[in-house]
């Protein structure tokens, strides 16, 4: 693609101001760069549309493809970060699989593989991942899928010369049923309808251990109870309690988080069950653990035969737990003192609230002490204080519970009433995990409950562990379930982040806890090896176009730009006002963000800078040359000193790219 044919007939410089034709100009130059040979140049064209526009996938493929060019360290996180842009997209799957595959992940892939082939098999696109599984060695015999009334599904290998058995299993009633399909091909679908149409089935070789790709195959819907069932439960008296703790694998969380509960269990007084579904887990070692807590009466345990995800996972144990209230936790939390009385008592507060859920390092909307921004999770001490605290000052009357649009499932107590109305999850929809709280809440507010943050509550949540790579694709699909049901939800909740009616708790909370400990004075990490550029550059970090060391850095570009010998230009790394823009000389990227691929130092170093300025050198903490850029900085002295010191090469016969100069035609000058 050329850069000067992507601008002809561009209108005049003023448009340029469009941030549409600003990405579509900097990916062209960006694309000339790379074939001209220039990876810096191009990676920070790249770079600066991805962060802008960070769902986009296009720029993120751009940005991965002139790292592997470039053979950087970032080439295997690059790969995966563009598949997370669009998950549901094979070419994407492909180059991740391919990536993992080359630098011998064999593990991830085998991980992600049977989130991928169901559908890949449906739409007939799954020729071009299939060479991969095999060369991992992680192909599993086929894969399967609802289509209307029937399960479909697909061999991998031939069985020409006889019928072969499979396994359906009713995960309702724990039934299994016989499947023949005659003599095939390798590759050939088979269809049939299972023996009821309200079922949720796992299919599988028989005797295999491990189900199809595709299962559980989930026809039921949420059910709720009759009228005369649903007035038998009342609102307003407290049911029996349970703690219901699906598990799948992380044998070290499992058992702290268990251990936690269970400890916990003495300092309530409404007395609890803890009920826990191991999720056929690979572990033996966890396996074996759960049976001994079980054998020695700690612990209700269920063992699902098949891996059949959270949701359904959580569905099998509220179906024994009818008339119970139950506390959804991850096995990856940890909880502390009569946390559970303290649930309890705010989901009775009234007789509308459905759901409540506490604070927690890593809750999304409950999130402390950023809404919605992971942190750390405590430790042991940790967690006791901010419990404590948290407690403390619900209980004098300091901070209160705040109604939400929808709880955190991590640790969400649900109310038996709700359950009776409304059902459990919907596995119909909501494919094996994330976002099944979301749509159970909605579904209950539609019924007419609300839901609460309970802000005398904290619980420690280390977050990410259960789902690894798939968890980018469940968002994904699920994201789009919960916004072709509920088109407002996803507005309410950015005005909820927005608006921030948890802030006062959240600062309550904050003003009590004692002084955060000092940053660490560890020297900051080295910086990556620069890749080819046309020029050298000067980094200036944390630039506002409106503030007061803004014409400092106006003034340093024009004396750049004016040394039309030298290939040197500005990298700024926030933002810049037109006519700074129209220098020529400058390449801008937004600050990074916690989801960013590389850090702002990683930019620094990739892009080849020679020295930073920075306002606050000491907060900048990157492993170069760094010089304060205050009211006193005088652009001139710094720069003729900066030349008598430091090589910067002359500008060759071939100009260096204009690609960040929204002003420019594309040309070489």
């Amino acid at each position: 693609m050329n850069a000067t044919a992507a601008v002809q007939g561009a209108p005049a410089a003023p448009a340029w101001s469009a941030s549409r034709l600003r990405e579509d100009f900097l990916l062209a130059q960006a694309v000339d760069a790379l074939q001209e040979g220039w990876p810096a140049d191009a990676l920070l064209a790249a770079e600066a549309a991805c962060r802008r526009h960070a769902e986009a996938a296009i720029p993120a493929l751009l940005r991965a493809t002139i790292l592997q060019a470039s053979r950087s360290a970032f080439r295997s996180a690059a790969w995966c970060h563009a598949w997370r842009r669009d998950p549901q997209d094979a070419r994407l799957q492909d180059l991740l699989i391919n990536d993992w595959l080359a630098h011998g992940e064999r593990a991830r892939i085998a991980a992600l593989a049977p989130a991928l082939l169901p559908a890949r098999c449906r739409a007939a696109s799954h020729a071009g991942l299939l060479p991969s599984l095999r060369e991992a060695a992680c192909l599993p015999a086929g894969a399967c899928w609802r289509a209307g009334a029937a399960i479909e599904g697909m061999l991998f290998e031939a069985h020409a010369g006889a019928p072969v058995q499979l396994c359906l299993r009713d995960e309702l009633t724990q039934e299994n049923h016989d499947v023949r399909l005659p003599p095939g091909a390798a590759g050939a679908r088979f269809s049939f309808v299972p023996p009821h149409p309200d079922g949720v089935w796992s299919l599988a070789l028989a005797g295999a251990t491990a189900a199809l790709p595709g299962s559980p195959l989930v026809f039921a819907v949420p059910r709720a109870l009759s009228a005369a069932q649903c007035a038998a439960q009342s609102s307003a008296a407290p049911a029996p309690l349970s703690v219901l703790i699906p598990v799948h694998s992380g044998l070290a969380h499992v058992q702290a988080c268990i251990a936690s509960v269970l400890a916990s269990l003495p300092a309530n007084h409404g007395g609890a069950g803890v009920l826990v579904i191991d999720d056929a887990s690979p572990e033996p070692a966890l396996a074996a653990w759960l049976d001994a807590e079980h054998g020695a009466g700690r612990i209700g345990l269920l063992r699902n035969r098949y891996n059949l995800g959270f949701v359904e996972s959580v569905n099998r144990g509220l179906r024994q737990l009818p008339g119970h209230d139950v506390l959804l936790l991850n096995a990856d939390t940890l909880v502390h003192g009569d946390w559970l009385d303290r649930l309890r008592a705010a989901l009775y507060r009234a007789d509308d609230i459905a759901a409540v859920a506490p604070w927690s390092n890593n809750g999304e909307i409950s999130s402390f002490p950023s809404i919605a921004r992971a942190a750390p999770a405590p430790d042991a001490a940790g967690l006791a204080r901010l419990d404590g605290q948290a407690s403390a000052l619900h209980r004098a009357g300091a901070c209160a519970d705040v109604d939400v649009p929808a709880c955190c499932g991590f640790a969400m107590l649900m109310r038996a009433s709700a359950l009776a109305a409304i059902g459990g999850l919907d596995g119909n929809a909501i494919e094996r995990g994330y976002g099944e709280e979301v749509d159970w809440c909605l579904r209950a507010a539609a019924a007419g409950y609300r839901h609460r943050i309970a802000t005398g509550v904290y619980v420690a949540h280390a977050g990410g562990v259960s789902f690894g790579d798939e968890k980018h694709l469940r968002v994904r699909q699920n994201r789009a379930v919960l916004m072709a049901r509920y088109p407002h939800y996803y507005s309410a909740y950015q005005r909820f982040l927005q608006d921030d009616p948890l802030a006062a708790a959240r600062a309550c909370l904050a003003a009590s806890l004692p002084p955060a400990a000092p940053a660490s004075d560890a020297p900051p990490a080295p910086l990556p090896a620069p890749l080819a550029s046309s020029c050298t550059r000067i980094a200036v970090l944390a630039h506002c176009a409106a503030g007061a060391l803004a014409a400092a850095v106006l003034a340093l570009a024009r004396l750049v730009a004016a040394r039309t010998d030298l290939a040197l230009r500005l990298l700024v790394i926030g933002e810049v006002s037109e006519t700074l823009w129209r220098t020529g000389v400058v390449d801008v990227v937004a600050p990074a963000s916690g989801a960013s691929l590389l850090s702002d130092s990683d930019l620094i170093g990739l892009s080849g800078c020679i020295v930073l300025l920075a306002a606050d050198p000491a907060q900048a903490r990157v492993a170069i040359d760094t010089v304060r850029l205050d009211p006193g900085f005088d652009a001139g002295s710094w720069f003729s000193a900066l030349l008598a010191r430091a090589h910067v090469a002359p500008r060759p016969a071939l100009a260096p790219l204009h690609f960040a100069n929204p002003g420019s035609t594309g040309a070489r000058s």
